[in-house]
């Protein structure tokens, strides 16, 4: 019998099989009407087999009635051979795509029709190399992986406290050692618009501008030094100043020359009041304006700069501290929990939904599919509620808790909410050139599916896990490689693999800071990472969430007996000492798998510095076996 379900990530909207098998030939592709296309051609390459022997590409508006922003195709497969028809060349490079992954999943036998578009136009990745920096090889890898998952917005966030990445030719002290050439990035557009992918920059401001400010202080209010420490800084600009504004303006003309998109983002978040409420002259200025406070003096800013990037053709963009009741038109991108969104869409702006979809916060892939973006306000309430009652979550449920103020000024649901899409967000803090992959494409399907698909689907996870087997994404085998490079052996490695990073920002933070801000204290300045700390630990090249931890719970008693004979015969002197206690307390865990003993096991989930056994929820979750 034809496979009536389809391998392929993201799922199609409407599938349909034949109750024939096809038979399938050596392939050869016939462009219609269209020109060859050399990405898609890349992609038809892999294509060995096909019904009929012959992929048809048909460029034709007439072709497709169904179609959101142009993004929409079909498949027909029947004796003469695959058609693929769309009405433009992006929605062939998704068909391609689609037929590719049932070629690599072997379901185009079965496979008589796809009717397939996006549910949103703006399907997103934020991408921050101003923590750290990333190559330009990096960012082109992204966008491949990206086109495979249909997203179609890369969002670059190439400034902040720590560095200023962009090419300034104009002000040419702002740019860090380590920066990319307008030129590079005018390359970078063009590789990713011959992927269906746009490049989105984010030049955030007024504040996380301490790298400005260290060179050129007259830009601000007060002095401050090069920084290479994460979390919040004060330094901001100073928005009552015109040379600010002249300055400003002369580097968004340089950034608008170099991306061609529409969209500009001007960040807009934590922006630190204590310099403008110090500031004397800003004060004065303040009182002349009629701005009540420093977030009206913000509004103020942020006009001025909507209003500077329109004359120059383009849409702002800001994260959602910049809402205010007297603010410019313009797109607000929401992180602050679910809540904002409706924020967004009560005052009648269209809004990117982000909140849901923080990669580096180390959460399993279910967590973030669970999110529907248009889902009604009290559902998504309920939904960011169960996080603290996760028992995967366990260990950061006071911190979770602590997000709850960004409820303060929640509205009523707004069904009405202009809702253009949604973005992964996987800031760089503790990600380098070296980790990056591993924590992005972990999690990134099960966001890029919600984009895409109409409805969440019950197979995601089996889908998302043979995706991960395939190249470029090869979860597993990029683990061990990073793994073995760092002198783990292929046992330890197995063993490495059923660990996981603890959730929420417990790495970033640290214990300390994590109490501070739950008890509403100022956070310490110093926490465990810093831009120059080395990431090459254990703990830097597994996957945030384990999937081999989630197939062992498939797997028999047998294959956990043998884990657990496996972990107590290690000798911890020979694992790295950071993961030594880690390792202790897997092989108590080990004895409690051979007795038997579930309430034991249980009380072990709990993080062992930046540890946690991932394989304990994984044998918890498994019927308790029955005793005769």
């Amino acid at each position: 019998m034809p496979n009536r379900r389809l391998n392929c990530l993201p799922y199609p909207n409407r599938v349909s099989f034949t109750q024939t098998p096809h038979i399938l030939l050596p392939a050869t592709v016939e462009w219609g009407s269209c020109p060859p296309h050399p990405f898609i051609e890349s992609l038809l390459l892999q294509i060995h087999e096909v019904p009929g022997g012959r992929i048809w590409l048909h460029l034709d508006p007439l072709d497709v009635q169904n179609s959101q922003l142009d993004e929409g195709y079909e498949l027909h497969i029947n004796s003469t051979g695959t058609h693929l028809c769309a009405r433009t060349q992006q929605g062939l490079m998704y068909g391609a795509i689609t037929l590719l992954q049932s070629h690599q999943r072997q379901d185009l036998q079965g496979l008589e029709a796809i009717h397939d578009n996006p549910r949103f136009g703006w399907r997103g990745l934020l991408i921050d190399p101003a923590r750290h920096f990333l190559s330009i090889e990096l960012l082109e890898r992204i966008i491949d992986g990206m086109a495979l998952m249909k997203l179609n917005v890369l969002h670059l966030h190439l400034t902040d406290d720590q560095a200023f990445r962009f090419e300034s030719r104009v002000f040419p002290k702002l740019q860090a050692k380590q920066h990319y050439t307008q030129q590079a990035l005018k390359s970078l557009v063009d590789y990713a618009d011959q992927r269906g992918v746009r490049i989105v920059p984010e030049i955030d401001i007024p504040g996380h501008v301490n790298a400005w400010l260290a060179a050129y202080p007259e830009w601000g209010v007060k002095p401050v030094t090069q920084t290479h420490r994460f979390g919040g800084h004060r330094a901001c600009l100073d928005p009552t100043d015109d040379a600010v504004y002249e300055a400003l303006e002369q580097i968004f003309t340089e950034v608008t020359e170099v991306f061609s998109d529409p969209y500009v983002h001007i960040g807009g978040d934590e922006v630190n009041p204590s310099w403008w409420s110090e500031d004397p002259k800003i004060q004065t200025y303040m009182q002349t304006q009629g701005l009540h406070d420093v977030r009206s003096l913000q509004n103020h800013f942020t006009i001025r700069i909507v209003e500077m990037l329109s004359r120059m053709g383009k849409t702002a963009i800001g994260w959602d501290e910049v809402l205010h009741s007297d603010m410019p038109e313009m797109v607000v991108q929401n992180w602050r929990g679910m809540t904002t969104r409706d924020r967004i869409g009560a005052q009648g702006l269209p809004c990117i939904v982000s909140a849901p979809f923080y990669l580096d916060l180390n959460y399993p892939a279910d967590l973030h599919y669970a999110f529907d973006l248009e889902m009604p306000q009290n559902e998504a309430i309920a939904l960011e509620d169960r996080l603290r009652e996760d028992p995967r979550l366990a260990h950061v449920a006071q911190g979770i808790e602590w997000t709850l103020h960004w409820r303060d000024q929640a509205n009523s649901d707004n069904p009405s909410t202009k809702v253009l899409g949604g973005e992964a967000c996987l800031w760089s803090e503790i990600v380098d050139e070296q980790t990056l992959e591993t924590r992005l494409w972990s999690r990134l399907p099960a966001i890029a599916e919600r984009l895409w698909t109409m409805e969440a689907d019950p197979d995601f996870e089996q889908r998302l896990d043979q995706l991960l087997q395939s190249p470029p994404f090869a979860l597993a085998l990029r683990q061990a490689s990073a793994l073995r490079g760092i002198g783990l052996t292929a046992e330890q490695i197995d063993i490495a693999l059923l660990l996981e990073p603890v959730k929420w920002y417990g790495r970033l933070l640290g214990t300390e800071a994590i109490q501070a801000r739950i008890a509403g204290n100022e956070m310490p300045k110093s926490r465990p990472y810093q831009v120059d700390t080395p990431l090459n630990r254990v703990i830097d090249f597994i996957a945030p969430e384990s999937r081999s931890a989630v197939q062992l719970g498939k797997d028999s008693d047998i294959a956990w007996q043998h884990l657990a004979r496996q972990v107590l015969h290690q000798d911890l002197t020979q694992w790295p000492e950071d993961t030594q206690p880690v390792l202790e307390a897997f092989q108590t865990f080990a004895n409690h798998i051979l007795a038997g003993n579930r309430e034991a096991a249980k009380a072990l989930y709990q993080p062992f510095g930046e540890y946690l056994i991932a394989a304990i929820p994984a044998w918890l979750a498994r019927p308790p076996k029955q005793t005769p």
